[in-house]
């Protein structure tokens, strides 16, 4: 009886010691998939790399259309540069930060198409600042970064303007401070004016990051640019 006793006392101890082995393994593999896992979102939310650069695409619908003026006083109808293939920007007229990367991202992602496809593409900007709308601003913004015969910058009334950025679903906020807070977004439209892809600008002034964005652009360029 005593050597059953002490054999059912060693079984109970093994079972015990096995079970607690499972226990602190289970937890110790628990805690590391856990880090792995917060290590990981952490990386996917914070990576530019993560960010598409090669263009949302969109419907292929008409592009809204719309009538402002460009930084010459002239009236522009965005349906009127139909043959040409637009990219169409949201550029803050007193922008300093984000609105200039979007411009040299636009200029540059043009030239590298050549001068034969560069003349089949319009660059065109709305001005998403309802605060400051005088063409002397958008042509100031314009000869300020280099584009002023580079693009077409167009403004308008308060209430035009808004609509513009109602049709392309862009949010304009102006604070009481005057400074505006914009979806930095960026359309390619093609030549008979149907919408194809949108681009974000991302906030950062990373060369590699920057040469990303003028690749992607340029490669979206390219794939709707028409025929000669």
């Amino acid at each position: 009886m005593r050597d059953l006793d002490g054999m059912q006392k060693l079984t109970r101890t093994a079972l015990i010691a096995t079970t607690a082995l499972v226990i602190i393994t289970a937890t110790v593999w628990s805690i590391r998939l856990f880090a792995m896992s917060r290590n990981q979102t952490v990386t996917q939310s914070t990576n530019p790399a993560d960010y598409a650069i090669g263009g949302f695409p969109i419907t292929g619908n008409l592009a809204p259309d719309f009538t402002l003026t460009d930084q010459f006083g002239h009236s522009v109808t965005l349906s009127s540069l139909r043959g040409h293939e637009v990219v169409l920007a949201f550029i803050d007229s007193r922008c300093k930060s984000l609105c200039p990367l979007t411009a040299t991202i636009m200029y540059d992602a043009k030239v590298r198409l050549g001068a034969s496809a560069a003349s089949r593409v319009e660059l065109v900007a709305v001005n998403a600042n309802p605060a400051a709308t005088s063409v002397a601003v958008v042509q100031a913004w314009s000869i300020a970064h280099g584009m002023l015969h580079q693009w077409v910058f167009l403004t308008g009334t308060r209430q035009r303007l808004q609509s513009v950025y109602h049709l392309y679903n862009v949010y304009v906020q102006v604070g009481s401070d005057g400074e505006v807070e914009h979806d930095p977004k960026t359309f390619i439209i093609d030549a008979q004016g149907h919408e194809r892809l949108y681009f974000e600008t991302l906030d950062s002034s990373n060369k590699s990051d920057l040469s990303d964005e003028i690749s992607g652009l340029e490669a979206g360029m390219r794939q709707w640019l028409p025929q000669p």
